[in-house]
């Protein structure tokens, strides 16, 4: 478990200083030395890189795993998608991110797909992941990744995985913000891009308090994003635990993040839940906003922008429908976010997504499937 001890420490180490400095000095620290007030991100949600045949990365694969028939199904799900509609989505967003004010491309979890079962495999499916993705970005762009649960899913695999994703990352940022190479402590980590602060956790932590007092320990932060796999937000038909605060251990401190982020209008950026979902809050502490984002492009009717619900009031009855009212903690946990959204919007589309950071406002274009053109857009922060 990450306490709030190894979080500000991981925290602190990648901006030089000993975990009891003053945060603001780590800020200071990790600062680029150019002026970014205006900039854009190419974001992509969750892709699960796979291929054909399934024996490239899964002839070792437990075949004593219950959920084997589950997992096989997911093996022809991807290697579909990837032979032809996901490259095409891929060259769609790298085309946009040819802009001048593109900072960096952001991957929000389960990279990969995962059961491996063989943890050299895995490696090699991280390694071809990565090539794959960056390659028609411009050359040089910095490729950010947080941590999902497919990603570290298999014999072997988290080892396999942060062996690779915390070198990487390490220098991803560096590119970005000016950190001190190898310092990083992913898949905990702080930095800032010219004014803006962004937080990126391990959704699984049970140490809520770690994230409200490293957002709070940086009152000069224009923006503040923080960047999960599972969401914050309870979605109706993902399970409590497959979300940031889901654990029954987060249920005092979850209040404290949702004030946390609402007193700094905070940006929370997820994936997981394979849908396009943004909520905004409004509470007497201010509120906040969240992005679900969406890359898993299985189908060719999911390029889609048209909403399945875009009203306040249909998050409670699709929480009610899906939840059938059988469980009266997870009825308590959608109230309580329910009672304070201000903004709604579900879609079951994928695609590729822009968002566009200033002064003025925070604002996130979805482009369904590989469109040069945004479909819709939503005002995270005005």
């Amino acid at each position: 478990m990450i306490t709030r001890r190894s979080f500000i420490g991981g925290i602190a180490a990648a901006a030089g200083v000993s975990a009891g400095m003053p945060w603001l000095s780590g800020c200071r620290a990790l600062r680029p030395s150019f002026g970014t007030s205006r900039y854009s991100v190419a974001i992509l949600g969750d892709t699960h890189y796979d291929a054909e045949p399934e024996s490239v990365y899964h002839s070792h694969y437990d075949e004593s795993n219950r959920w084997a028939k589950v997992q096989h199904a997911e093996f022809v799900r991807n290697g579909e998608m990837w032979r032809e509609r996901c490259p095409r989505m891929l060259a769609a967003s790298a085309e946009l991110a040819r802009g001048a004010d593109t900072s960096f491309v952001l991957q929000l979890g389960d990279i990969i797909q995962g059961d491996c079962d063989d943890a050299p495999t895995h490696r090699r499916m991280l390694d071809d992941c990565i090539r794959m993705l960056r390659a028609p970005y411009p050359e040089g762009i910095p490729f950010l990744t947080v941590m999902g649960n497919h990603d570290f899913r298999g014999k072997d695999a988290r080892k396999a995985y942060l062996d690779f994703a915390g070198p990487f990352m390490s220098d991803e940022v560096e590119k970005l913000s000016g950190a001190r190479p190898g310092s990083v402590a992913y898949p905990v980590f702080s930095f800032r891009l010219g004014a803006d602060l962004w937080v990126f956790c391990d959704f699984e932590t049970k140490d809520l308090e770690a994230i409200c007092d490293a957002i709070e320990s940086d009152p000069g932060a224009r923006h503040v994003f923080l960047v999960t796999h599972g969401p914050f937000t309870t979605f109706a038909k993902t399970a409590s635990r497959w979300r940031l605060g889901g654990s029954k251990d987060c249920e005092a401190m979850r209040p404290r993040l949702y004030e946390t982020l609402s007193r700094r209008h905070a940006v929370v950026l997820s994936g997981h839940t394979h849908t396009t979902n943004f909520y905004r809050h409004e509470n007497r502490f201010g509120g906040f906003s969240e992005f679900t984002v969406n890359s898993v492009w299985c189908r060719p009717e999911l390029a889609t922008a048209s909403p399945i619900h875009d009203r306040p009031a249909d998050y409670l009855a699709e929480a009610e429908r899906k939840t059938g009212g059988n469980s009266e903690d997870r009825r308590a946990e959608i109230g309580f976010f329910a009672s304070g959204l201000a903004e709604y919007f579900y879609n079951d589309g994928a695609g590729h997504y822009r968002m566009d950071v200033s002064d003025d406002a925070v604002t996130m274009a979805f482009y369904p499937g590989d469109a040069r053109e945004p479909a819709r857009r939503f005002a995270l922060k005005t």
